[in-house]
């Protein structure tokens, strides 16, 4: 749905042409439904989206059915391979895959001056490098958007100097983690936070469930409690089967899903290594796998807590939703959780791994009924006070519409 006029910038004399280059159209996690609330949103009448991406995928079917135009601009050589392969490849295989870099680069420019594009969107470094150099010999406009974990010091050099504007999507992860590389792009880098599309939230909480607690056996007299987001280890999800296994001693009535996929084959080995610690651990007849779906708001709405054990976010949107939806939440220092949770007051802080605070706080959570109301109310205020997604979403047209006047 578009939302007409709401966040246009005058002054601007043209359509801005915005290409956003999604080089993960194979899920739909956090880079899908960032990119999704700006496109719904965007003015049509003052900016004109058109998504590339190198293969097709479930994201691009999502944005048709949006009416944004979806372009396939396939790579050729080592490039289209995922999981950091390329980096862990021999020199040669690291020369090859340069010389394949900078020839779709070469691909991309032909496109972006033949729709005469303005600004080009990217979503995480590997867009970036993708597209970076094409926007430099085009002189276009290239803006990054930080939400995930940067990984390679001298890739995110590269990246940083190829953009023109850097937006981190938490501030406690530019200071935490990458202040070095913040410092030395101070004139381009700042801060704009992701948020939630509260129809969404409000759509979530007053679907009829009722199928739901068929299909996933859900039981109201245990304490269920999930995990939600895509199935890598960087997410964590195996610190909570772990806490899991220890708990159950105690506790006999939690039951644990983990809702998510491994969106691209580099990360099924860790799949098959959930199952296989939950077999170990003997606790599979406390656990429920699912694949990602698009009901997750509604499966989350009625869980009764929520774990964001990861070891690493640029946002972190399950933490936000779950908070949205008045639940309480244990997540790691990561993303945005350390500056929106409010340690014991609106939810439960940890440190990335910490297994012991994760069972420690679950514990508390699933002994207290009391605590897990209050605290998901407290989560639900901060939320819908902090983390709405309009307002940011015109400071980015702001900033759009200014970079499209600086090319030529």
């Amino acid at each position: 749905m578009t939302i007409s006029n709401q966040f246009q910038v005058k002054g601007s004399l043209y359509p801005i042409q915005i290409m956003f280059y999604e080089p993960y159209p194979m899920g739909l996690g956090g880079n899908f439904l960032t990119q999704r609330q700006i496109l719904e949103r965007l003015d049509r009448n003052q900016f004109t989206p058109i998504v590339v991406s190198p293969f097709e995928g479930v994201a691009l079917d999502e944005f048709r059915k949006m009416g944004v135009e979806c372009v396939v601009i396939p790579p050729s050589g080592d490039i289209g391979r995922y999981g950091g392969e390329i980096l862990r490849t021999s020199l040669f295989g690291k020369l090859k895959a340069i010389i394949s870099l900078l020839q779709y680069n070469l691909k991309i420019s032909i496109f972006i001056r033949a729709r005469q594009i303005h600004v080009v969107y990217a979503n995480c470094v590997r867009a970036a490098m993708s597209v970076g150099f094409a926007c430099k010999i085009l002189n276009r406009q290239l803006f990054l958007y930080v939400k995930g974990e940067l990984q390679n010091p001298l890739i995110d050099l590269i990246s940083f100097y190829l953009s023109d504007r850097v937006l981190f999507m938490s501030a406690y992860v530019r200071d935490s983690s990458y202040w070095w590389i913040a410092k030395c792009f101070n004139g381009k880098v700042d801060i704009l936070r992701g948020g939630i599309d509260l129809k969404e939230i409000q759509n979530a909480e007053l679907r009829d469930k009722s199928s739901l607690y068929e299909e996933l056996c859900i039981d109201n007299s245990k304490i269920n409690t999930l995990v939600l987001g895509q199935i890598y280890f960087p997410k964590g999800q195996h610190l909570v089967i772990e806490a899991l296994a220890t708990l159950i001693n105690e506790h006999n009535d939690i039951c644990l899903y983990i809702v998510g996929d491994e969106i691209i084959k580099e990360h099924a080995g860790y799949k098959v290594f959930l199952h296989t610690l939950a077999s170990q651990l003997q606790v599979e007849k406390h656990i429920r796998f699912f694949d990602w779906r698009k009901d997750a708001l509604s499966i989350m709405a009625i869980m009764d807590i929520v774990i964001n054990p990861s070891f690493s976010e640029g946002f972190g949107y399950v933490v936000v939703e779950a908070m949205a939806l008045g639940l309480p939440v244990i997540a790691s220092k990561t993303g945005i959780a350390p500056e929106i949770i409010r340690d014991g007051m609106n939810g439960y802080l940890v440190n990335p791994g910490d297994i012991g605070a994760i069972k420690k706080r679950w514990r508390k959570l699933i002994t207290d009924h009391e605590l897990r109301v209050k605290m998901g109310q407290r989560a639900k205020e901060t939320a819908f006070s902090e983390c709405l997604i309009d307002d940011k979403l015109f400071r980015l047209a702001e900033i759009w519409t200014e970079m499209s006047k600086r090319r030529d």
